[in-house]
């Protein structure tokens, strides 16, 4: 036998060699993975969080460890009424050298949601398809990213949403004092069509998104004794980055949310706007405002707007929520919607 024939034959069984243990190798993590998603989800139930699914596969071999999940769902006990969320069906992939990121897909798409309570209505998220990534840090820190096209949400009324984009980011430990940051949420919706929008404004709001950190400790347990915790306890919400492109309407802003004694929302905002005209014009056909007050009231934005990055005219101002009503500046707009919690 030639000597190159002997050599391409050893390097052969190695290559059968070394295949066979990867193989063996992939095998073993799989149950790791299969038996490690099982216990995540016994250790969840003291938590009150109840995970569910119908079946549980690992598949991916030889280049991806990919968890299949059908019909998965989760129910949040820790509030009343309990969060909820389903999913036909749900896909992990990860790298075999990568454990820390996994690409989420839920092909046809979840459905999630918040039973009625009192005077409040049901409130229900669907999505035709959902695809995301999840990030797994060090002592418990997280991110995730999703993105979900063809939403629809119904609180009382339906409102189509083409794309929503989330990112969700979790801090490696629990938040003890006021100051101390928890849960963040940055939210994208785009083409939100509203059922009965403010006369002279579009129908439909082309981009609305934001930034938010909520900031202190949010115990367990009814939601209505939970939010008055952690109101009490100096809890706030600090909303950055917040954008509004409504027709004619361009709006950014950042400041802080709070609740009030009736759980209501008070915060204070500071941004710039762009088509001012739009909400004066609203004002006027909501009987807000006389023609000839909006008229005056044109003539000194005008005078006080400066180029804005786009070219546009646009006024620095200030947003300001309290006692239950809307300030523009100085300028009272009405009154606040207010939030049913039951």
């Amino acid at each position: 036998m030639r000597r190159s024939t002997r050599l391409g034959l050893a390097a052969l069984v190695l290559l059968l060699v070394l295949f066979g243990a990867y193989a063996a190798y992939w095998r073993v993590v799989a149950g790791r993975i299969a038996d490690g998603v099982v216990a995540w989800r016994q250790a969840m139930r003291p938590r009150q969080l109840d995970v569910s699914w119908q079946k549980l596969r690992v598949a991916g071999f030889p280049f991806a460890f990919r968890i299949e999940l059908d019909d998965p769902a989760l129910r949040d006990g820790r509030l009343s009424p309990a969060p909820w969320l389903h999913l036909p069906a749900l896909t992990g992939s990860a790298h075999p050298w990568d454990f820390a990121d996994w690409r989420l897909a839920a092909p046809a798409g979840l459905a999630t949601g918040l039973a009625a309570s009192g005077d409040r209505p049901p409130l229900k998220l669907t999505a035709r398809t959902a695809a995301g990534t999840v990030s797994l840090g060090r002592a418990g820190a997280g991110w995730m990213w999703l993105k979900l096209h063809d939403v629809e949400a119904e609180a009382g009324a339906r409102i189509p949403v083409k794309t929503a984009t989330a990112w969700i980011t979790l801090p490696a430990t629990t938040p003890r004092a006021h100051t101390d940051p928890g849960i963040g949420l940055a939210l994208d919706l785009r083409q939100l069509h509203l059922p009965a929008p403010p006369s002279s404004f579009s129908s439909t709001i082309d981009d609305l998104a934001f930034a938010a950190i909520v900031k202190g400790p949010v115990p367990q347990g009814p939601l209505l004794p939970a939010l008055a915790a952690w109101r009490d306890a100096g809890g706030t919400i600090e909303l950055d980055h917040l954008r509004l492109d409504w027709g004619g309407l361009d709006v950014t802003a950042d400041g802080t949310v709070a609740l009030d004694r009736d759980l209501q929302p008070v915060g204070a905002f500071s941004g710039g706007i762009e088509g001012f005209a739009t909400i004066l014009s609203a004002l006027v056909d909501a009987d807000r405002l006389d023609a000839e007050q909006a008229a005056l009231a044109q003539i000194a934005l005008s005078a006080l707007a400066k180029t804005g990055p786009d070219g546009k005219p646009q006024i620095k101002t200030s947003f300001t929520v309290q006692d239950g009503k809307m300030y523009l500046g100085p300028a009272r707009l009405g009154p606040a919607p207010r939030i049913v919690w039951k």
